[in-house]
């Protein structure tokens, strides 16, 4: 055990640090160590108590001569801590050896404690969710209630982090579960070119249930989490049945992450009989590209076989201007945020005049995304724009006969009106009951 005379220095300027509301969460990890210098003992930690176990959350110092390490469990009927939140031993016990309440334990002996000093941890909403403690092999007769008052504050402070782990916990069950289950659906987009009056493409969105929110949160979650790529095959297996229900010259757009793009290149690589001139595979501003080059590497022989590439909401950040240069897409989807009052506002105009003129150098398609409002509309129309998309021209749907409105229509020679009417139309019971309906 290291020799101490309680406060260390640095511990004021370290609760300072931890006081400051500026600073967001504390960190589970922060306080171990702060704990973990303030008392001087051997080993800090926190634990997540079950019935049948505690999980070690965070450790700092010696926990390898106690056996305890990060994310490694033990039995909760053997510890302290199970014992400590059932109010069987007090908060601090300075000589372990001379305890008839645990000195007789296996814990005591096996792993050689000499004292221990522990607090119950709760979340926000008062259920119990482990314990801080800390252990030394030797007897410490300075341990006192003021340490206990020092580990009782930090528990406090660290409600936040335990109710977000707690979450983040929760989540990656219930998006695990998704994925087994498959309990999810993907609604269509039509992408329509002005011109010809035509669908000459759809896009893919997914659809979660209760308890997810919106898509995009999800699949940032599931980022997160390191469960994209399994989240991302799924929306890509259900999506890719709309390939076969396509007409001559239209595509199925899929909104995928680089990692997930990658992957999906190299299996399609592999096979050389799939049919890849359909797709179009958006990369929105909101992912990270680490090596432009490795994607050129497997996306190169896909695009000469047909696979086409988006940037998605263009405009948005610097990201997305990055993606064009480096990626040279066949679309650039300009973001709803600079189509979204366009008739109105030149500074807009001007900049979706830039895209234009940049997808004029590269040999790319603009694309309106978020168009709503038919001066809009008619705005983008007249700076050149043809290919659009939004809600005023279609919704996101699963409904099949909405759908069949869309795909498989053949453009006219005389350029005459093709397709559904486009006319915004008012949201009613009828239009509710049609967008519920699945897909079969």
């Amino acid at each position: 055990m290291t020799s101490r005379s309680r406060p260390l220095h640095g511990t004021t300027m370290d609760m300072r640090e931890l006081l400051n509301p500026d600073r967001g969460r504390v960190g589970l990890d922060r306080v171990v160590e702060l704990t973990n210098r303030h008392l001087g003992l051997d080993v800090v930690y926190i634990a997540e108590l079950t019935e049948a176990r505690h999980l070690y959350r965070a450790v700092a110092g010696d926990g390898a001569s106690f056996n305890i390490a990060v994310d490694e469990c033990s039995s909760s009927r053997a510890g302290y801590c199970s014992r400590l939140v059932a109010g069987e031993i007090p908060n601090l016990i300075a000589d372990a050896g001379a305890d008839e309440r645990v000195a007789d334990l296996p814990m005591t002996r096996n792993a050689s404690i000499g004292s221990f000093i522990g607090v119950p941890l709760r979340l926000s909403d008062g259920t119990l969710y482990g314990t801080l403690c800390a252990l030394s092999h030797t007897p410490d007769p300075t341990l006192d209630e003021r340490d206990v008052h020092f580990l009782s504050m930090l528990g406090e402070l660290i409600v936040d982090d335990l109710d977000e782990q707690r979450r983040q916990e929760r989540l990656r069950s219930d998006i695990l579960e998704l994925i087994e289950t498959e309990n999810l659906d993907v609604a269509y987009q039509p992408i329509i070119d002005l011109r010809s009056d035509r669908c000459i493409g759809i896009e893919a969105l997914a659809r979660f249930a209760e308890p997810f929110q919106k898509p995009d949160e999800t699949l940032l979650a599931a980022r997160k989490l390191g469960l994209s790529l399994e989240l991302e095959r799924l929306v890509v297996r259900h999506a890719w049945k709309m390939l076969p229900r396509l007409g001559r010259g239209q595509f199925l757009a899929l909104n995928l992450s680089p990692d997930a793009l990658v992957e999906l290149a190299r299996r399609a690589n592999l096979r050389e009989s799939l049919r890849v001139d359909h797709l179009v595979v958006e990369i929105t501003e909101h992912t990270v590209v680490d090596s432009y080059v490795d994607l050129h590497r497997e996306l190169g022989p896909l695009r000469q076989r047909g696979l086409r590439i988006a940037v998605d909401d263009a405009g948005a950040g610097y990201a997305s201007l990055r993606h064009v240069l480096e990626l040279r897409p066949d679309f650039i989807k300009v973001d709803r945020s600079l189509i979204h009052g366009i008739a109105n506002d030149h500074a807009r105009r001007v900049a979706v005049s830039a895209f234009l003129s940049l997808a004029l150098d590269l040999g790319s398609q603009v694309v309106a995304e978020g168009v709503e409002q038919p001066d809009d509309l008619a705005a983008v129309r007249e700076l050149g724009l043809h290919v659009v998309q939004g809600y005023l021209l279609g919704r996101p749907t699963t409904c099949r006969d909405a759908l069949a409105e869309w795909i498989g229509s053949e453009p006219r020679p005389d350029g005459a009106h093709q397709g559904p009417d486009r006319t915004p139309r008012r949201t009613g019971s009828a239009d509710t009951r049609r967008l519920a309906a699945p897909i079969s």
